[in-house]
């Protein structure tokens, strides 16, 4: 039942939780060739009104640094603690953009300010869809196209989308978004599983494989390239090894998908090298060179594109603008937009909209604690909007049972829409305090996590530093 908005919802607090599980006592689960050893954590703001709502957002971390992500946020409590939600609901463009746009604070850029806004961003989001008592994917997907047109901020990307040009794609696709809303209710949106991570020992990696292809998961990511610019003969039999691993475990019909997490250097490089393992036809390589290497993409992709390989990006782009230059510059075959990295709801509408237009299809990073919940409605968004050809949500099987009230629901290799309330991201009580920093008595241990990943293959030589 929506309450009416004549009811006072003034935010009267901010809270931040830091939140750090132990990953690298799991398996090494959650390691790449950049990340040797990460622990799974978050920020998690937490706004609170007068009426009894809560609204939540999460930012996804990997253990020493969230206390920065942190104070990012808490240093903004200023501009939302007082204020009444109905502020928020009447101007969220307006809104998002005083907060991205403040004359003191824009000066720090990217990074960690611009997660921080998209963090209050999307938890004024959640309090929205609570104050109406219905699923975010839900609240997302009834906006008005005059409505999602003014919640974002066109001021850098008119060259590549305006105004009138986005109000004209979804109207003339309004006729088809019922269709296909129906479609994702009662089949969901198809996965695929992260399970080859770089430290994980193959037999795990085997049964994992093994289970979810039963369980009816047709695509499977390892993560490629460990070490490569200190012995490539090695990284490459690794990558092998676990690429073998895993079509060995699922079956003919499964695709393989790659992810360097930015590791294989300049595009010629990675290009080289991904070239090396063409024979596993797989679908793209994610994140192969620096995230913002515009340039790089566009060669990468023409080099790759006679193998059949695509090219993914934008698990780091930080920002709308750094989207419009992959997209618009033909960089990209997949556009993986992160419901945590840029400004919140507001910013992915732009990306999104930027990627339907070059006929990028929109295949989230989710690979985190909670980025599934945070993500898994944005792209029932794109997906209603704009079909679902040649799109998939990446999906962990790990951190789910006994860490969220509503966990992850995944049916025959598609995950199924939440009926919570807002992003669903309500964690359990004990969980919380297990592994909140820094006094949970199991929380993530920053000198082990280092100490793990001098120990790893392929590990740098700067680790003795560390």
């Amino acid at each position: 039942m929506m309450i009416g908005l004549s009811q006072q919802h003034k935010i009267t607090s901010l809270e931040v939780l830091d939140i750090r599980y132990p990953t690298v006592r799991l398996g090494l689960a959650g390691s790449d060739p950049r990340h040797l050893a990460p622990n799974y954590s978050c920020a998690i703001p937490v706004l609170r009104t007068g009426s009894g709502l809560e609204g939540r957002s999460l930012i996804f971390t990997i253990g020493d640094g969230t206390q920065i992500q942190k104070a990012a946020v808490e240093a903004l409590a200023r501009f939302v603690v007082g204020r009444d939600l109905r502020e928020f609901m009447e101007e969220p463009g307006l809104f998002a953009q005083a907060l991205a746009e403040h004359h003191q604070l824009r000066w720090l850029a990217l990074g960690a300010y611009r997660m921080a806004v998209g963090g209050i961003v999307n938890a004024l989001w959640d309090l929205w869809a609570k104050s109406e008592g219905v699923p975010m994917w839900r609240l997302l997907t009834s906006l008005a196209p005059e409505n999602i047109v003014r919640c974002i901020d066109f001021h850098h990307l008119r060259d590549a989308l305006t105004e009138d040009e986005l109000l004209e794609m979804l109207r003339s696709r309004q006729a088809g978004r019922a269709a296909n809303l129906a479609r994702i209710e009662a089949r969901g949106i198809r996965v695929y599983s992260t399970a080859g991570w770089s430290g994980r020992p193959l037999a795990e990696v085997r049964e994992i494989c093994n289970g979810l292809y039963r369980q009816g998961t047709r695509a499977f990511k390892a993560k490629v390239g460990r070490g490569q610019q200190y012995d490539r003969a090695r990284a490459l039999d690794e990558d092998r090894r676990m690429l073998d691993t895993m079509r060995d475990a699922t079956g003919p019909d499964a695709q393989l998908l790659t992810d360097a997490n930015q590791n294989l250097g300049d595009w010629r490089n990675a290009a080289s090298y991904m070239l090396e393992l063409a024979g596993y036809r797989p679908m793209f390589i994610e994140e192969a060179i620096a995230y913002n290497d515009v340039l790089g993409y566009a060669k990468l992709r023409e080099a790759l594109a006679p193998a059949g390989i695509g090219v993914a990006g934008g698990e780091q782009a930080p920002d709308a603008v750094t989207f419009k230059q992959l997209l618009a510059g033909g960089g990209l075959t997949h556009c993986q937009i992160d419901g945590a990295r840029v400004g919140g709801v507001n910013e992915l509408f732009a990306i999104v909209a930027m990627a339907a237009k070059f006929g990028v299809p929109v295949c989230p990073h989710s690979g985190g604690i909670g980025l599934g919940q945070l993500v898994g409605p944005m792209a029932i968004f794109d997906q209603a909007w704009f079909g679902s050809d040649g799109r998939w949500l990446e999906y962990l099987e790990f951190l789910q049972s006994g860490v969220f009230l509503n966990p992850l629901q995944v049916r025959d290799g598609h995950y199924l829409p939440s009926n919570a309330p807002g992003w669903g991201l309500e964690m359990h009580p004990e969980f919380v305090a297990r592994y909140r920093y820094p006094d949970g008595p199991d929380t993530a241990d920053t000198a082990e996590a280092d100490r793990v990943a001098a120990a790893q293959p392929g590990a740098p030589p700067y680790v003795r530093y560390w």
